[in-house]
């Protein structure tokens, strides 16, 4: 089924169009290797190379559409003078046109946690869709705009960035009628230099909002609690926490067990919501399931239905998964790493090892983009770890060797700390811990997504089986 024809697509990004104003554009793509029949292809200049280049092959792959900063003798065509601006353009102009409630988050920390949460809520009370995989930036934002089919009541989106006027960008296009704000950490600090930096940008998130579009914030998070008597001056500002006792809504009695979760939630009215319950682990995930609760609340969901969202929750792809395997339980969390998310998962590990009565075990891979605190940062994890009470620490590569160092000026003994470099071969690392590893422990694997700590846990596994097959 076609999305649009090409002279719509023309008229929406202000393009001149050469070709077939009735070609059927069925998707888009901004890669060509990935057309397929009906695509529209969008070329757009990296950093390492210019999609204008592959406008013929684009063509020739299937593509019943061009879009690009030059004319191509092949195919249909539209010419614009800068394709990404277009591309946000369009979406823009078309999101307009389907108009869905538009829910948008971001944050430091569990941005992408907090949308499958607002997602799986908002699901239950409305026709919906959402960001999928990593598609949260000014490119990616854009593609899913444009990929809204008919009939849609709600969209969730999330916005993540690299640098500021990005989620400024994504706010202009989908104008949200309620956005999330989980915290403000200090992811990126290297690119924007100070936590104030990251506020500002993350605050961005406004800058396509109405008056009185709805704010939900993250009122155990300083930085955002400052900020209340100036957002409520324009914004529908509700305020969510376990510890800030003048947040709009409180969480109250949060348990963990079974690899879950569950929690009350005191409503500004007064009311308490109780038996609030998610299969997954960690405080963090009671702040992002609370979140969730109040954006179904403002859209007129009741308790029941919200409930049932929370509960309905299912994590993405390598994000806090809790597993058995043999006589130990993973954690496995292998996607993205900053100092409060390290914390995050050390205390999920801490909570898990309850229901079991093992041991504790940590590899660690090291944060990325932290600029000259980095070595302080790692110090503090691996501080935390001990104070949490972890058993072993494993740390990998250079840059993670300064949680072991963290660790031993708290007190934890040198015996249980192991380093790993870099090059170390992800099967060594699995057998070393393996090797210490007795029933019922419990192990976390964490890492920023580059480190592909991930292999270690699928060498760990491997390792497992065979030794079960002894």
């Amino acid at each position: 089924m076609a999305i649009m024809t090409s002279e719509t697509a023309a008229k929406l990004c202000e393009g001149i169009l050469y070709g077939d104003p009735r070609a059927e554009i069925k998707s888009f793509v901004t890669d060509s290797r990935k057309v397929t029949e009906g695509a529209m292809f969008v070329a757009l200049k990296g950093e390492n190379t210019d999609g204008n280049r592959f406008l013929e092959a684009a063509a020739d792959a299937g593509a019943s559409c061009l879009l690009g900063e030059r004319r191509s003798e092949r195919g249909n065509c539209i010419v614009v003078p800068d394709a990404l601006k277009a591309l946000q353009l369009m979406s823009k102009k078309f999101l307009d046109g389907r108009r869905p409630k538009v829910f948008a988050v971001t944050g430091s920390v569990g941005k992408t946690t907090t949308k499958e949460f607002v997602y799986s809520v908002i699901s239950h009370g409305f026709k919906a869709q959402k960001t999928i995989g990593n598609y949260n930036s000014i490119i990616g934002l854009p593609l899913t705009v444009l990929d809204v089919k008919e009939g849609c009541e709600a969209l969730v989106l999330e916005m993540g960035m690299s640098g500021l006027h990005e989620i400024e960008t994504m706010s202009e296009i989908a104008k949200p009628d309620v956005a999330v704000i989980t915290n403000i950490g200090t992811s990126h600090m290297q690119i924007l230099g100070s936590q104030e930096n990251i506020l500002k940008a993350k605050l961005e998130i406004t800058a396509g909002m109405s008056d009185g579009a709805y704010l939900i914030l993250n009122g155990d998070d300083r930085l955002l609690w400052r900020e209340r008597g100036r957002l409520k001056e324009k914004y529908n500002v509700l305020y969510y926490a376990f510890i800030n006792e003048e947040a709009d809504y409180r969480i109250t009695n949060p348990e963990f067990h079974a690899g879950g979760l569950k929690f009350d939630l005191r409503r500004p009215d007064g009311m308490t919501v109780y038996g609030i319950t998610a299969d997954t682990v960690g405080m963090h995930n009671v702040y992002n399931a609370a979140a969730a609760y109040i954006c179904g609340r403002v859209s007129g969901m009741n308790d029941t239905d919200i409930k049932a969202g929370i509960a309905a929750f299912e994590n993405t792809g390598m994000r806090q998964k809790v597993y058995k395997k043999g006589d130990y339980t993973i954690l496995c969390d292998c996607y993205n790493a900053a100092p409060e998310s390290m914390k995050a998962s050390l205390s999920a590990l801490m909570m898990l090892v309850r229901e079991c009565s093992g041991r504790t075990h940590a590899l660690l891979g090291q944060m990325n983009e932290l600029g000259d605190n980095s070595a302080a940062m790692h110090r503090d994890v691996g501080m935390s770890a001990f104070d949490l009470g972890l058993n072993y620490l494993y740390t990998y590569g250079e840059a993670a060797k300064e949680y072991g160092v963290g660790a031993l000026i708290e007190g934890m003994k040198e015996d249980n700390i192991i380093c790993f470099e870099d090059n170390t071969p992800f099967e060594e690392a699995a057998r070393t811990i393996l090797d210490r590893c007795l029933p019922n422990d419990v192990i976390l694997f964490k890492a920023s997504r580059s480190v592909g700590l991930e292999r270690a846990v699928e060498a760990f596994e491997k390792l497992i089986d065979e030794r079960n097959k002894k």
